[in-house]
């Protein structure tokens, strides 16, 4: 294979390694190279174009690595699998992410190494990425998982008939593991799982076989399924992730161990993070304050820095009567990001919150004035107005919580992690159950609206079905659901009667504000080939980066 016509994406952090690699990679033939420093860096660059090879160190300081970077990318839909993903790294590296979570490498190149290696490698992975070429190719985020499906079916009965096992039969039975539970086709899934465990037991296919598990319901079975494999893979992090993100829905205490035990494999600054804010949930408001420092200290200057982190460190420290501490968390936040009005408004929520709890009277009204202002002024994240609905109830402002609560819960209503906050939000004010209610009464109400309004778009009434989604649509900036279906109605109207360029305009801009708010949502790829379909030509295609 020519790898002269590639091209290629180096990250790694020291100047002296990053020319030394380049050297090695052009002596491969790979001539169009393309070198950064950072994840910042790199993510800049694949939105712009796409390449064919990364290749990644392991270590890229400011508390980031090539694992954290590669789950990344794979979640923005930023790296397809036709692309080759080499991690670079050294023998305790390798140790570190050998085992590691959802999304690996291609492959691993341990230091040192010779360009003859560095060569060879990267051939064996671009030669199975033309071997499954057919199915990578509908597993992009407007790909079709159906036919990814059918061409792993074909590729696995291309070696039945040769009589020879294809090479790469164990890639292919993984990959259609997983796109069995992305459509839904649990019971072929687990059928699946348990066929591969039955010839031999591989780590992957017992996660596998839990995700299956679970979402057939039997959370019980997918609980000892994973404990059972970490008795045997006690090293594979992917396992523990999978039984914590199952037991935070039934037994948060259960699931901070979890995550305590794969930190002692693994020490990344998310787990720290997960740790950090499970604890908190807990009411282990020490194990919190840990977690979260080490989070924070990590990532003061990284990619993935978060004012949940600081907000986080703040609330644990408040609980423990450190009033001191606690501000000194919020004033932090405002050394290390933008001074938007999201930082602020989230600064005052929570200055609020830590001035009432020490007493000072004053002090929390002047802040809860700037952070109330804030959330009137303007639309906040959804962390940032939770923050704000906090402060309210710690001010005794019920009504006005419970107004921001329901308009963050509208907005994200199929995003289950907002919702959990949102819960959070009530039970800290001592307001459990009220919280769960009102939540899934918000939910039900959001989902009767789509419902209601795709029946009378079936039934005939398209005008009317219109105007509801339009309204919902104006009115709910970061609900996905609410806005494809908008557009999707309007879509029809134009199919039906012919072209109207302001109406199609608006579909295009709901669809772009769907992409900004889940650029992951399954009826994505739907919305964005039916305006294909419709839109006249000449006009540019919607892409997951409008």
């Amino acid at each position: 294979m020519d790898l002269r016509n590639k091209t290629c994406l180096l990250i790694d952090d020291n100047a002296e390694m990053r020319n030394s690699l380049r050297i090695q990679l052009s002596g491969c033939g790979l001539q169009n190279c393309v070198s950064v420093r950072n994840i910042k860096e790199a993510v800049d660059k694949l939105t712009a174009k796409k390449f064919d090879i990364i290749v990644c160190d392991y270590n890229l300081g400011q508390g980031t690595d090539g694992q954290q970077f590669l789950e990344l990318v794979r979640r923005k839909n930023l790296l397809p699998l036709s692309s080759a993903f080499l991690m670079i790294t050294g023998e305790t590296g390798y140790q570190q992410v050998s085992t590691t979570a959802e999304y690996s490498p291609d492959d691993y190149l341990l230091k040192p190494f010779t360009a003859e290696i560095l060569a060879t490698r990267l051939l064996r992975i671009l030669e199975k990425k033309e071997a499954l070429k057919s199915v990578y190719q509908h597993m992009t985020a407007k790909g079709d998982p159906q036919k990814a499906l059918k061409a792993c079916d074909a590729l696995l009965a291309e070696g039945g008939h040769s009589g020879s096992r294809n090479h790469y039969s164990t890639d292919l039975l993984r990959l259609k593991g997983e796109l069995l539970l992305q459509c839904s086709r649990n019971d072929d899934a687990l059928a699946l799982y348990e066929n591969v465990l039955a010839q031999r037991s591989t780590p992957w296919a017992v996660v596998g076989k839990a995700l299956a598990l679970k979402a057939l319901g039997r959370q019980d079975e997918a609980v000892a399924t994973l404990e059972s494999s970490l008795k045997a893979y006690p090293n594979y992090l992917a396992a523990y992730d999978a039984l914590t993100e199952i037991l935070e829905k039934t037994d948060k205490v259960a699931a901070q161990v979890v995550v305590e035990r794969a930190l002692r494999v693994s020490a990344s600054t998310q787990r720290q993070r997960e740790l950090g804010n499970l604890a908190l949930e807990n009411a282990d408001y020490g194990r919190a304050e840990t977690a979260l420092r080490i989070a924070v200290d990590r990532d003061r200057t990284g990619f993935f820095k978060s004012h949940d982190d600081y907000a986080a460190l703040s609330r644990s420290c408040v609980e423990q009567g450190k009033h001191k501490e606690a501000m000194t968390a919020v004033k932090d936040m405002g050394m290390h990001f933008s001074h938007t009005p999201d930082l602020k408004a989230r600064q005052a929520a929570l200055e609020c919150q830590v001035q009432m709890h020490a007493g000072n009277l004053e002090a929390a009204e002047a802040a809860y004035a700037q952070a109330i202002a804030l959330q009137r002024d303007g639309a906040l994240d959804a962390s940032t107005a939770l923050e704000v609905a906090q402060s309210c109830f710690v001010m005794g402002q019920e009504s006005e919580a419970r107004q921001i609560i329901q308009a963050v819960a509208e907005d994200h209503h199929e995003n289950e992690k907002v919702l959990a906050r949102a819960r959070n939000v009530f039970e800290v004010a001592g307001l459990k159950d009220e919280g769960i209610e009102f939540i899934e009464a918000t939910r039900t109400r959001m989902i009767r609206l789509n419902n209601d309004a795709v029946a009378l778009a079936k039934s005939g009434e398209l005008d009317q079905a219109i105007v509801m989604l339009v309204e919902a649509a104006e009115r709910l900036q970061n609900n996905a659901q609410v806005l494809i279906n908008a557009a999707q109605a309007i879509m029809m109207r134009i199919n039906q009667r012919g072209m109207d360029l302001k109406q199609l305009a608006d579909a295009r801009r709901y669809i772009e504000r769907a992409i900004q708010a889940n650029p992951e949502h399954p009826k994505l790829p739907a919305a964005m080939a039916f305006y294909e379909k419709v839109a006249p030509s000449g006009l540019p295609p919607i892409t997951l980066e409008s």
